[in-house]
């Protein structure tokens, strides 16, 4: 438990900060010393009033006073040296927190709430605080105090049945908390896990609240979410008990050995054996080790709980980031499209479950292909893969004849740019979106990007323009308006190659239509791969592959896979049929616009 406390949080800190810590560990020291002296002057001062040395009695108390009051203002001195050094430390710790946890593989944010991942890293940075408060303001005043007290005591000649009793008293309640904080530390462990969990299902509820009110399932939530806390609530209220238990254990003690040691001094006093003045130096010095005895033990339960807070955070840092899962250290030479070849390419969410069985395909630089096929059979994942989000199970993919896992993921991710089919945009305005793709743009380019994608209409309409805020993950934005914005910001990024995943499938399509010749135009300029469902908008692509079930059936251009007469040329003629009626329909086709793309099965 020391060494984990110790690398811990000597090693987050750094070498300014140490320095800092030093000079705020001085300064406690000095205090402590200042007040573990401080009874053996006023112990002098009431042995001088007794023997009527009125004047020496003054300056005996002047100086218990003096130093009382320097020890207290040290503590002011303190708290402001200190307070530098703790915020800077959880400042740097929430940093480098955060950052371990986006750094973490996209698998591992999808076995995770998001809710509950904050919480890990909110708790764990408390928890470090926590101990950092204790090792300061508990553990050195101890050391010093304690170590004041002992030799002061051992000077003055106390009886030695009274440091008897002094140390049997600090043995039994050293021992006796030691065991109580054994078996507070599970259901500390408990309540803060119920605790995080509670906090994750309430998160959950937040995030998907729409969807919670469009189902009207408000009070069954809101019953998930007692229950979570309840558990918690039950969790603590356990812990609770414990700690009450041990602490009236604690006081019975300390009541016994505090009455015993009176009653030992008030004997030796009665027998001439010490003065009034000494009876005054134990009573202040058992008071004196009993505050930092009690002290020690708030410490040991404040490290042992925050060693708990911690543990989870420990282990989030401790996980693998992407870099070391992926080593790569290349970077993408040249300029312009890039030339993509897949081969033998085979990869599984699951291995009990492949999902791509040896897909192997080639753009060249410059070039579109699309990639079609009913939901389920591995397009999406293909993206992924090329992105870097996940590493195949086997076979290889290049960017111009290099495997990208020889790149390095900033050059492999700096050179692709993805409109997905699900858009989550930032809760910022809708400037801070576009140019999320590049800070520095110039204007004119993000006016460019924001015309390719049909946004510029968007921001004419509104009343605040480029300032609009979007919401929570853009929810004040339609499904094709977050759309576009997508789609813009992938212009302005100008990567060499350019994935389309369902890029207009939450767009009308009269809008598609007015969009899909600027995609086109923006697409000539580099390498692009195309998922869609629907085939209008990839009857132009330099080649058409068809997907399933994680395989490659068809391969060709839009006109040779008509020949073919196979699964394509299929649905290319249900889709058909389906745009004849709707324009015969009119109103009909309007009230059931799911029809506009039928299911692949059904063709």
């Amino acid at each position: 438990m020391v060494g984990e406390f110790r690398r811990g949080l000597w090693d987050a800190l750094s070498p300014a900060q140490r320095r800092r810590l030093l000079f705020v560990s001085s300064l406690v020291a000095l205090g402590a010393g200042i007040q573990g002296l401080a009874p053996l002057a006023l112990t002098t001062g009431v042995d001088r009033l007794t023997a009527g040395n009125l004047p020496a009695a003054l300056v005996a108390v002047t100086a218990y006073a003096a130093m009382a009051g320097l020890s207290r203002a040290l503590r002011q001195g303190v708290s402001l040296a200190y307070g530098a050094v703790a915020r800077g430390f959880e400042r740097d710790l929430y940093r480098k927190a955060y950052a371990h946890a986006l750094a973490l593989p996209h698998a591992v944010h999808l076995d995770r709430r998001a809710g509950e991942l904050a919480r890990t890293v909110t708790d764990g940075v408390r928890g470090w605080r926590r101990m950092l408060d204790a090792a300061v303001f508990t553990a050195l005043p101890f050391v010093v105090e304690v170590g004041t007290v002992g030799a002061v005591l051992l000077s003055a000649s106390i009886p030695t049945s009274i440091l008897g009793v002094l140390l049997a008293f600090v043995l039994t309640y050293g021992l006796v908390f030691h065991r109580g904080i054994l078996g507070q530390r599970g259901s500390f462990r408990t309540a803060a896990r119920a605790d995080a969990e509670a906090q994750g299902v309430a998160s959950d509820a937040l995030v998907s609240q729409e969807t919670v009110k469009l189902f009207t399932r408000e009070a069954f939530v809101e019953e998930k979410i007692g229950g979570a806390f309840a558990r918690g609530g039950a969790a603590w209220d356990f812990y609770n008990r414990i700690v009450a238990i041990n602490g009236l254990l604690l006081s019975a003690i300390f009541t016994l050995a505090l009455g015993t040691m009176l009653l030992l001094a008030a004997g030796e006093v009665a027998a001439g054996r010490m003065s009034p003045g000494g009876f005054v130096l134990v009573n202040a010095y058992v008071l004196q080790v009993v505050g930092p005895v009690e002290r020690l033990g708030q410490m040991a339960r404040e490290v042992v709980q925050g060693l708990d807070l911690t543990a989870r955070l420990r282990e989030l840092m401790a996980e693998p980031g992407e870099t070391a899962l992926s080593p790569g250290t290349q970077t993408l030479a040249g300029q312009g499209p890039v030339a993509l070849a897949i081969q033998d390419l085979q990869f599984g969410y699951d291995p009990r479950r492949p999902v791509l069985h040896g897909i192997s395909l080639a753009i060249p630089a410059g070039q579109t292909l699309a990639v079609v096929g009913r939901s389920g059979s591995g397009k999406s994942t293909l993206a992924r893969l090329m992105c870097g989000l996940y590493r195949p199970d086997s076979g290889t993919l290049r960017l111009d004849k290099m495997p990208i896992s020889d790149l390095s993921l900033a050059a492999l991710r700096s050179a692709v740019a993805v409109v997905p089919q699900d858009t989550v945009l930032l809760h910022d305005t809708l400037r801070a979106n576009v140019i999320f793709a590049w800070p520095d743009a110039p204007e004119a380019a993000l006016l460019e990007a924001a015309r390719v994608a049909g946004l510029s209409v968007l921001v004419e309409a509104l009343p605040d323009g480029w300032d609009t805020v979007v919401g929570e993950r853009g929810l004040r934005l339609s499904g094709g308006e977050k759309q576009r914005v997508a789609i813009a910001r992938a212009v302005l990024r100008r990567p060499r190659l350019l994935i389309l995943d369902e890029a207009t499938a939450s767009l009308d399509t009269r809008t598609e239509r007015d969009i899909q010749s600027a995609l086109e135009a923006a697409a000539s300029e580099v390498t692009t791969l195309v998922i869609a469902h629907r085939l209008s908008t990839v009857r132009n692509a330099d080649e058409i592959a068809v997907m399933e079930d994680g395989r490659i059936v068809e391969r060709g251009s839009h006109d040779t896979l008509l020949t073919l007469g196979g699964r394509y040329a299929a649905l290319w003629h249900a889709q058909e049929e389906v745009a004849l009626s709707s324009l015969a329909g009119g109103e009909q086709a309007a009230a059931h616009p799911t029809r506009s793309t039928p299911d692949w099965e059904s063709a």
